[in-house]
């Protein structure tokens, strides 16, 4: 009989915070095929809550009450009948209850998910001297960066660090069989389980949990910290979902005020409620047996207000660069620390993917007449075209990542400001390769082995999160370059892109003792605890957030005085609302009206000034972790109901459900300049 192999899919997931109790599962499949929600002008849409052939429209984006929704992440698990060899594998069958597999049925799955989120107690992204960001900042032989919040002590691992700083939810254990009933919570109430290698859930009622609200008296402009999320089962399928937080902001309060908010990045004495953690399960036979399942990693980050735009380099595209060249996954493609010229790139996976990603990103920028016509041309690239005949001079159009010219200002694709240190976005180089094979004519349309359905889960959650420009980010960081991060044996049972998970022994917990402790430091050896994914991003994420509209880059090449933006396909700068298009009766077609920043409010400071370099933001942070929920979505036309009937066409990706009530700064056509002599509010601050 056939020892079959169980895994969890997909491998790494993303949660979204939103204000609302409800929520919508994404990027997720149409009547069962997985569709990439990012790849292309006709890509699919996040589904509908507990449904799997109704894409999400306008209207499934808000709750009654107009609060954002919260984007759910599903898990599920998928039965192996041999080990991995190679990548891809293509096999893989999903297991539910009732299934049988190697001859028994599926009694039951038990799931148990831990939750944390570290930002407090960890290091700052900089180095001391602001000469060193990112993954630079951890190599051996340097000073590693400064602490958050040093007034607590400048030991990492010091109990009274680990004990008030981290937010600890503990580990919650939950069954399939209880699909459509149960919801356990990750709050400061809900009692700690999880499930044992036998299917039998312990109960913790004395897990050390931490919130903010146990240690301190806390300002809180939004709302107190006091859960991370649920998660349920869902009905009909079995299915795991995790639900994030609220987008919620706390802070240690000094005599009734918060500690100051005026850093994009670090903040010491905040907290806000993403987390990240492991996913783990047990298949439960009805003979009584049990199988082991691979685990996998939820990650709940920042809200996502253009959900179908696809980022030039994606977290799957870093992810999967790090995977080819530091940890042998398709020897094919590099070997012997080079690119294999004999390799054939796949062009709708490997090319059409990117040239996708620039065309739908114009949406969320303010591109001249000329660059929206490039744009459009970009989009007409067809399988079977000849490359140079579209493309007369490839190094004119591409940045190449091999060749970091500081001074180049010459606009290639991508336009885009660069990673930490880098003046300007380039592809990665395994995607820079992949699409010189294609321009060289060696290319196929489509993949010799097709990825298994598993496989495709892995693939298209991270393609649709930010890669490239990591200083830190909104999804992921500079971490997931890191072959320290990931479980780096991957053939046989476990397969890629699987985290580097810590050995969580519940059964030597210590109450009131601080259960998790320093975790994962990057290029070190250290395993991953929960909340050891999110606590390199922003604290809290609202600053860098409102932060990255447009900036110079830095470093700035010499005589460079214009402004680029950041991450337009996951933080839209400036957008087309639906709701000042223009209808003609004549064609029963709609022209797009001017453009406006997304962000664009009048409470508070409100984003108004006269320096393009922080147009599109609010003036103050503060004011941002307060109305963050009022920014619209960007999506395809065909999803947003038209006052005349139908809608507005596949041909736009339109903003809808703002809930500002201002058009905000005038949006001047790119290129725009930076002005000297902008100046913060002084009074900044509730």
């Amino acid at each position: 009989m056939t020892e079959h192999i169980f895994r969890i899919h997909p491998s790494i997931n993303f949660a979204r915070v939103g204000t609302s109790e409800d929520y919508y599962i994404a990027p997720e499949t149409a009547a069962g095929e997985l569709v990439d929600q990012g790849s292309g002008i006709f890509g699919g849409l996040p589904v509908k809550k507990n449904t799997e052939d109704t894409f999400v429209t306008a209207n499934d984006l808000r709750d009654a009450a107009c609060n954002p929704k919260r984007q759910a992440a599903r898990f599920r698990i998928f039965a192996y009948d041999s080990p991995l060899t190679r990548y891809p594998d293509g096999g893989g069958k999903e297991v539910q209850i009732g299934d049988v597999v190697g001859g028994k049925r599926v009694k039951d799955i038990v799931w148990t998910v831990h939750l944390a989120n570290k930002k407090a107690n960890n290091y700052q992204i900089a180095s001391a001297d602001g000469q060193e960001e990112g993954i630079a900042a951890y190599q051996p032989g340097h000073t590693l960066p400064p602490l958050r919040n040093p007034g607590f002590g400048e030991d990492l691992g010091s109990e009274k660090r680990l004990s008030q700083l981290p937010i600890d939810a503990g580990p919650h254990a939950i069954r399939s069989s209880t699909k459509g009933v149960a919801t356990t919570r990750f709050d400061n109430k809900t009692a700690c389980s999880y499930a044992q290698t036998n299917g039998d859930i312990k109960p913790l009622g004395n897990y050390p949990k931490i919130f903010p609200g146990e240690h301190f008296q806390l300002f809180a402009p939004n709302g107190r910290i006091d859960t991370l999320g649920e998660m349920t089962i869902e009905a009909c399928s079995g299915r795991l979902l995790v639900v994030g937080g609220y987008g919620r902001a706390n802070a240690i309060s000094k005599n009734g005020k918060p500690p100051p908010l005026d850093d994009a990045i670090d903040n010491n004495g905040w907290f806000d409620d993403t987390s990240d953690g492991p996913v783990q399960a047990v298949v439960l036979f009805d003979d009584g047996s049990t199988a082991a399942v691979v685990g996998a990693w939820f990650v709940c980050t920042d809200p996502g207000f253009a959900p179908q735009t696809r980022n030039v380099v994606s977290t799957w595209d870093d992810v999967y660069s790090t995977w080819v060249e530091q940890l042998a996954l398709q020897p094919e493609l590099f070997a012997n620390g080079k690119y294999q010229e004999d390799y054939s790139a796949i062009f709708h996976s490997d090319v059409l993917s990117i040239f996708h990603a620039a065309i739908l990103q114009r949406w969320n920028t303010n591109l001249p007449a000329k660059a929206v016509h490039g744009h459009d041309f970009v989009a007409t690239i067809q399988a079977g075209d000849d490359p140079k005949l579209k493309i007369p001079n490839f190094a004119d159009l591409i940045r190449d990542p091999n060749n970091d010219d500081p001074n180049e200002v010459n606009p290639k694709m991508p336009l885009a400001l660069g990673d930490a240190m880098k003046s300007f976005l380039s592809l990665n180089p395994t995607q820079y390769f992949l699409l010189h094979q294609w321009y060289a004519g060696k290319s196929v349309e489509y993949a010799p082995i097709p990825l298994g359905t598993g496989e495709k889960l892995d693939r298209v959650v991270l393609e649709n999160c930010l890669g490239g420009r990591y200083s830190p980010a909104i999804d992921l960081t500079f971490i997931v370059r890191d072959v320290h991060l990931y479980e780096q044996a991957w053939t046989g049972t476990s397969g890629p892109f699987r985290i580097n998970a810590a050995v969580l022994n519940y059964a030597d917990m210590v109450p009131d003792k601080p259960f998790l402790g320093v975790g994962y430091v990057p290029l070190r050896d250290a395993a991953v605890e929960p909340g050891d994914l999110c606590k390199f991003m922003a604290l809290p994420w609202h600053t860098d957030y409102n932060s990255c509209a447009v900036h110079l880059p830095d470093p700035n090449p010499k005589a460079n005085n214009t402004l680029y933006w950041s991450w337009p396909a996951q933080r839209p700068v400036s957008v087309y609302p639906a709701d000042q298009c223009s209808y003609d009766p004549d064609t029963g077609a709609w022209s797009l009206g001017g453009q406006v920043y997304s962000v664009r409010g009048d409470g508070g400071h409100g984003t108004h000034t006269d320096y393009p370099q922080q147009q599109g933001r609010y003036q103050c942070y503060f004011d941002f972790v307060e109305n963050w929920h009022k920014v619209g979505f960007v999506i395809q036309g065909t999803q947003i109901p038209a006052p005349q009937g139908g809608n507005y066409g596949a041909n736009k990706f339109l903003e809808t459900e703002s809930l500002f009530r201002t058009d905000g700064d005038l949006v001047q056509p790119w290129p725009t300049a930076n002005l000297p002599g902008y100046k913060a509010p002084s009074d900044c601050g509730p």
